[in-house]
């Protein structure tokens, strides 16, 4: 269980002279992470609220992750060799270009890095995938309970555990050089 858990946490990709490449890295900035839905999405969901939620979505995975990182080099534990730029400047640059966080996950690497004046980008890709609605979940986590109280949890090993997940969220990072645009670590 451990070696899974380590084996996930490693980088799938880190380019052969990461450190040569890096060298000279000062400053990087967290993109807003890139959203993408699959499976039922709820059709209330009109297009404008829809891409309201997306961006909403995208800038908290992207401060979401920019804390992350902080935290992770908590005490000197992980120290990075860098500095992040704080997401509200990234934002404030995007917002004073006129590029929209969706336009941002379509740019270039290179025009991102010029604007924000770093070194590198990290870009995130969020896939989440709506298995069930929410109130589909919640009626089978109701109905479980129920069957639960009628048997006295005789049928609860038999019952399988993610029942009533309603999502699942597939994750994926890549740093990208500023200059040449090119994968470092992924």
């Amino acid at each position: 269980f451990l070696l899974i858990i380590i084996a996930s946490c490693t980088p799938f990709f880190i380019s052969h002279d990461f450190e040569i490449q890096t060298a000279n890295h000062k400053n990087i900035a967290i993109l807003p992470f890139e959203m993408y839905y699959t499976g039922i999405i709820p059709d209330e969901l009109i297009d404008v609220a829809f891409t309201e939620i997306e961006e909403a979505e995208s800038r908290a995975f992207m401060i979401s992750y920019y804390n992350e990182v902080l935290r992770s080099t908590k005490s000197g534990r992980k120290p990075i060799r860098v500095n992040i730029q704080h997401y509200n400047n990234t934002l404030t640059i995007l917002d004073d270009n006129s590029i929209s966080i969706k336009d941002s996950w379509t740019m270039k690497a290179e025009e991102l890095a010029e604007l924000l004046q770093v070194d590198a980008v990290l870009r995130g890709h969020i896939e989440k995938n709506q298995l069930i609605t929410d109130l589909e979940s919640f009626g089978i986590d109701v109905g479980i309970h129920i069957i639960n109280i009628l048997t006295d949890n005789a049928l609860w090993s038999w019952i399988p555990s993610d029942l009533t997940k309603s999502k699942e969220v597939i994750t994926n990072y890549t740093l990208l050089d500023g200059k040449e645009g090119i994968t470092l670590w992924s």
